[in-house]
């Protein structure tokens, strides 16, 4: 079985692959193509749409095209549903630091932690401090509760915060609601955080009506993907006083043009798609892809499978 695989995982997998396994290496799209014909398995190493789309439209005998990316929304999924080619993704590799990540972010808003660091830039000691809330007692709602949003409400229980959560179906879940239930109770929660995936149906999911249905000492994250949040609403909205502030790391489009007016707001905090950073990512990627390439050889079921009407 020939396998096109990135160099972006050669340390992680090299020496592990099942023998079965003929590999053909690509550093980039130079000669991605090479390493592509002829392939029965495509694993991506490219984030950048048309890099993807040049890898993917190469690998024409291809009957299976792995990803680590976690969202699909930027892969040509009409052209791998036209050739009838099984896509996995690498939905939950990410997850871990993600969720920690929005956790920091949480506690960085609840306790003005950036007045903070910018008045020690300035090595100003700070006269005047604006009021810290508490997480014990307050309330979080996570949109989308896949992995990262999972991790994120399994981490903040521990500071007493109670956490709604939404996904597609309803659950019997304790907190977990379905996805027409939140709107109406957007003025419950101190927190909102965004981890669902971005769909046609979900993009914009937050605009103007929502920010307006918010508190005013609320505070928006994004730590999935920029489309899902209308930024020129968000702006309005906490020009408005709509909302406390905001912490992104995502944005539409990325990276976000200098002259947006979310730069010039104190109360917003851009980290630039970076909440996913951690070595241990690659490891649980390539464990991931090992397993499925034995699957994948017996003919059985493979895990993280791509559902291309639900975009994700």
């Amino acid at each position: 079985m020939k396998v096109a695989l990135p160099e972006l995982f050669r340390a992680e997998l090299e020496g592990r692959l099942p023998g079965f396994v003929r590999a053909e290496w690509y550093a980039g799209t130079a000669d991605v193509a090479h390493a592509a014909r002829g392939a029965d398995v495509l694993v991506i190493g490219f984030i950048d749409a048309a890099e993807i789309r040049y890898a993917i439209e190469a690998a024409e005998n291809a009957r299976w095209v792995a990803t680590h990316a976690a969202g699909v929304d930027h892969y040509p999924i009409d052209l791998l549903a036209q050739r009838n080619v099984v896509m996995t993704n690498g939905a939950g590799i990410n997850a871990p630091p993600i969720a920690e990540f929005a956790v920091l972010c949480l506690l960085s808003a609840a306790k003005t932690f950036p007045l903070f660091v910018r008045s020690s830039d300035r090595k100003e000691w700070p006269t005047q401090r604006p009021p810290a809330q508490e997480l014990d007692g307050s309330h979080a709602l996570v949109l989308g509760y896949g992995e990262i949003g999972r991790g994120i409400a399994e981490r903040l229980r521990p500071f007493g915060v109670e956490v709604t959560a939404v996904r597609r179906q309803a659950s019997e879940e304790p907190g977990v609601i379905g996805p027409h239930a939140w709107r109406e109770r957007l003025a419950e929660f101190d927190w909102v955080l965004v981890a669902a995936a971005l769909t046609e149906q979900t993009r914009h999911l937050l605009g103007a009506a929502e920010f307006a249905a918010m508190r005013e000492t609320a505070w928006l994250f994004n730590v999935s993907r920029g489309g899902l949040v209308d930024h020129v609403a968000l702006a309005d909205a906490l020009a408005a006083k709509q909302l406390r502030g905001a912490y992104l790391d995502v944005t539409e489009p990325e990276p976000l043009p200098a002259e947006h007016p979310l730069w010039q707001m104190p109360n917003v905090v851009i980290t630039g798609h970076s909440a996913g950073r951690s070595p241990r990512s690659h490891q649980r990627y390539a464990t991931m892809l090992l397993d499925n390439l034995e699957r994948y050889a017996r003919g059985e079921p493979l895990t993280n499978v791509v559902d291309y009407t639900a975009g994700y």
